[in-house]
């Protein structure tokens, strides 16, 4: 019988990285419609027995309950306490050998039980003693966790690896990856990093759809793993590219595991249900730890190397050199620093809201503010083609500084907007900055009950100590805090205790398409009662269409976000002309 488990299962699993032949699968999800272990009619399915010490027999309050606890017919559940204990799996748990002898009053425990088919089905048991004298009797409640143990199981195993391909992630990768460069430079061994990328994903969505090209992905990780060495590891760091660490090879090797790859992923067309794809790969290869010596660095070279492959054409490969580095990185990061500080200075910098509503036939009256960026030319600049480079340059202080400014500007003038504004890690884990951003919030808090501050998951597990101080600040100032894109990262219970959030925002990876995927309508099941469970709001985003909307507020979604709430306006028809740029004269407000 095992141990009592930890009051918060998500901070002690096994660090272990599976090796490229390694399963990866995910765990069997919860079955909510079979009659698996885990079916519905198990939810809360408990029952009661009495012991007594006198001659070790067991009475049972609900034989019917007892009977499906044990998987067996009525007149084969155990009816002594030795009996009982041949059924649990493993070592008896210390406190209830304890208790069944006397020696304790009362224990609690979680178990296995052994049933016919082989299999364990978890339990929960808490009893103490009542009674004196030859009249002392052991009561005790048996209740099936099953499903719970399920679900915790499923979330473990998504902190370490990835839903779509069952690789790693790209969190669990960057660790792993730290740890090679640092045994690599401790030793006399070389080995090698590779980022490769599926060429020209655009237009197999485009022309086979958005199936088809997932078939493509898990098809070609497939692929990738199945030639990599034993002691190789390989994760999926982005929607099309995988980063792979090659454990020992020189210059040679890492060219003939560079081709090696190349041919497995192009030898053989993709079958999908729209046609078969023919496939291919560039790489992106960088030598440890001549080249690089940081996960960063080791990561951002690859991805010059990618870049200049892919100019070579599909299905190539490159290994970084200092040219590249220059030619490519350099250049890019010059021009992207002029056109930022340009648009900064020009006031080219502009929010785009997005509606939030509790129900659909709402009037929205909670927006997301979504940063743009007009170009010399009057067009927009897509956001993925500035704010990397913005992080990259140490520039993204400011451009979080001016939407909290043009926040600000918005609601001085709205006084029924309540607005959620986004902000970087870099701003936040940077003393300087993090307090200018406070102390422009604290001159303003007569608006600050009507923002709500968003970080993404992903960025909150790197700098989880910086991230609590910040959250406190603000919330004492009457912000609110929420954490964007929820369930793309892992963050434990003790975390999200300790930073106070406010607002769960569901990674929308998970609500599109929720309607018809069971798989995300138990992930989303899952995320809200982890947020009830501590208080929190949830909020969907990327919700396209009505059916999923449906789901979602059946499922007790809060709040819902996407094109079919509302695509993001720079100039919605509730926003005072010249806002939130030039401060107007009068202020408005929602009906």
């Amino acid at each position: 019988m095992v141990k009592n488990a930890e009051a918060f299962p998500f901070e002690n699993q096994d660090s272990s990285v599976p090796s490229a032949e390694q399963n990866t699968s995910a765990p069997a999800d919860v079955d909510v419609r079979g009659n698996g272990a885990a079916n519905a009619s198990d939810r809360g399915l408990q029952t009661m027995f009495e012991f007594d010490p006198n001659d070790g027999t067991l009475k049972w309050s609900d034989d019917e309950a007892a009977s499906r606890i044990f998987g067996v017919a009525r007149d084969q559940i155990a009816s002594t306490g030795t009996a009982f204990s041949e059924c649990i799996l493993d070592d008896e748990d210390e406190a209830r050998v304890a208790a069944f002898v006397g020696q304790r009053p009362s224990y609690a425990c979680e178990y296995q039980l052994r049933r016919p088919d082989g299999k364990g089905h978890w339990v929960e048991e808490r009893g103490g003693w009542i009674g004196t004298g030859p009249n002392r009797r052991l009561i005790s409640v048996i209740r099936s966790i099953e499903g719970r143990k399920r679900r915790e199981e499923q979330l473990s195993w998504l902190a370490l690896n990835d839903e779509l391909t069952g690789l790693l992630n790209r969190a669990h990768l960057r660790k792993t990856l730290e740890t090679h460069i640092a045994r690599l430079e401790s030793g006399e061994q070389t080995g090698a990093y590779i980022l490769a990328g599926i060429d020209d994903v655009g237009a197999i969505n485009a022309d086979f759809g958005f199936e088809a090209a997932d078939k493509v992905i898990v098809e070609t990780s497939q692929r990738l793993s199945g030639v990599l060495g034993p002691k190789d590891r390989i994760g999926r760091v982005a929607g099309t590219k995988f980063g792979i660490i090659i454990n020992d090879c020189d210059a040679e090797e890492l060219r003939q595991v560079c081709v090696r790859l190349l041919n497995v992923v192009r030898e053989n067309v993709v079958n999908t249900k729209s046609g078969a794809v023919a496939a291919s790969v560039s790489l992106g290869a960088v030598s440890l730890p001549e080249q690089a010596t940081t996960t960063n660095e080791t990561m951002t070279r690859a991805e010059a190397a990618l870049d200049a492959a892919k100019r070579i054409g599909k299905s190539s490969w490159s290994l970084f050199t200092d040219k590249t580095d220059v030619v490519s990185m350099r250049r890019r990061n010059t021009h992207m620093s002029d056109v930022i500080l340009t648009a900064l200075n020009e006031r080219r910098i502009r929010l785009a809201f997005q509606p939030i509503v509790g129900d659909l036939d709402e009037v929205p009256a909670k927006f997301e503010c979504l940063i743009r960026m007009h170009g010399e030319d009057g067009q927009l600049v897509p956001a993925p083609e500035f704010i990397p480079a913005a992080e990259r340059l140490g520039l993204v202080h400011l451009l979080d500084r001016r939407v909290l400014e043009l926040a600000l500007n918005t609601l001085a003038v709205c006084p029924n907007i309540h607005l959620n504004v986004n902000i970087s890690m870099e701003t936040v884990k940077d003393f300087v900055w993090a307090e200018g951003y406070i102390a422009l919030l604290r001159a303003h808090q007569e608006f600050t009950n009507r923002i709500t501050v968003e970080l993404t998951e992903t960025q909150i597990i790197d700098s989880i100590d910086a991230t609590i101080e910040f959250v406190s600040e603000i919330k004492r100032l009457g912000c609110s805090f929420g954490i964007d894109d929820f369930g793309a990262g892992y963050t434990s219970f003790r975390n999200l205790k300790a930073m106070d959030i406010d607002i769960l925002k569901i990674d929308g990876s998970f609500v599109t398409g929720v309607s018809s995927s069971r798989e995300n309508q138990l992930f989303v099941r899952t995320l809200l009662d982890l947020a009830r469970n501590f208080g929190m709001k949830t909020v969907a985003e990327w919700v396209d269409n009505e059916a999923d909307a449906m789901l979602l507020k059946g499922l007790g979604v809060d709040y819902l976000q996407g094109f079919m709430i509302g695509k993001p306006e720079i100039t919605p028809d509730w926003l005072p002309e010249g806002a939130p740029n030039d401060a107007p004269q009068r202020s408005v407000e929602r009906g």
